[in-house]
């Protein structure tokens, strides 16, 4: 009995150890930064993990037709949701450059915030299938619920990057 405390108490030595050695939750590499603010505050830009969002210069159609800048808003929605108290989760991999994370605000996931409030959409080749059915729920009651973008017509937002446009929007 002795013995198996002492390796239990063993292993628990080694691994606070370990942790005091490596305090670091996520590790950035090959992150640029996009502007420096001062001399201990780089900026980074990271990307949602899980979803896509219009971008910024896209145009999105209400259902009567009528063309909205759907990118702005996007924008505008997530900065309302974002606080200095949000807490951002690194998956460790990057795209685009750059790296990516699901923030939450207390316990709130704000990147599935973003889809249920119909200003994202899911983009399930970068989710893993534990996360994909929980994140496709929730869009599909956005769409329902004619949240957001889903009120009218819009070109999904990797669509867009290609060059694909509305028609209100090759005037």
């Amino acid at each position: 009995m002795i013995d198996k405390l002492a390796i239990v108490l063993a292993a628990l030595v080694l691994l606070a150890s370990s942790a005091l050695a490596d305090p670091y939750v996520a590790y950035l590499e090959g992150v640029e930064a996009e502007e420096i603010d001062d001399g201990d505050t780089p900026l980074i830009e990271i990307r949602m993990y899980g979803i896509d969002a219009p971008e910024k210069a896209q145009l999105c159609e209400r259902a009567n037709g009528v063309c909205y800048k759907c990118g702005q808003r996007s924008k505008w929605v997530l900065s309302g949701l974002l606080t200095d108290e949000a807490t951002y989760r690194f998956t460790g991999e990057s795209t685009y450059g750059r790296p990516v994370a699901t923030i939450f605000l207390n316990q709130l996931n704000i990147n599935l915030e973003m889809v249920r409030l119909g200003h994202a959409i899911v983009y399930e080749s970068f989710l893993d299938d534990d996360q994909k059915a929980e994140y496709l729920a929730i869009q599909q009651e956005a769409k329902d619920k004619k949240r957001g973008i889903w009120q009218g017509k819009f070109i999904e937002p990797a669509k867009w990057r290609k060059g694909e446009r509305l028609a209100c929007e090759q005037n």
